[in-house]
């Protein structure tokens, strides 16, 4: 089986100091899309490293070079994944800060996200800015 990219988020909108020191590790060493690409996947989970790639079932998941660095780092061991949380929820908040300057009302702005007007103020409050947050 091939790896296909079941990614589109742009990484440029996210603030990576923000991320656990695991996620930021492994941006580090296989970089932002494939990171993404195995904490959405795979997050939360203890996933064994073998220390040969071609045993791996992230084979299935990750472009092969990715594999072989993290085969290369934690072969033979587990991995604790981090989830993929982190960097979703600054995706989300960054969508509500851009309907909210498109003139999008709190309550509209909450219905649309699932949140409390409460909540929606409380992201807002976060980038006091005419503009929609830096990452």
């Amino acid at each position: 089986m091939q790896y296909v990219s079941k990614t589109t988020l742009n990484h440029d909108n996210i603030n990576i100091s923000l991320l656990s020191e695991k996620t930021r590790e492994l941006i580090d060493l296989i970089g932002f899309p494939d990171t993404y690409l195995l904490v959405s996947t795979l997050g939360g989970q203890d996933v064994y490293i073998p220390k040969y790639p071609d045993r791996s079932k992230l084979i299935k998941i990750l472009p092969r070079e990715s594999v072989e660095i993290l085969s290369q780092i934690y072969g033979g061991t587990y991995l604790a994944l981090p989830t993929s949380r982190q960097i979703d929820i600054q995706e989300r908040n960054k969508a509500i800060v851009k309907a909210l300057l498109n003139g999008d009302s709190r309550a509209k702005v909450a219905r649309q996200f699932g949140l409390s007007v409460r909540q929606v103020a409380n992201v807002r409050k976060e980038f006091p800015t005419d503009e929609a947050p830096p990452y």
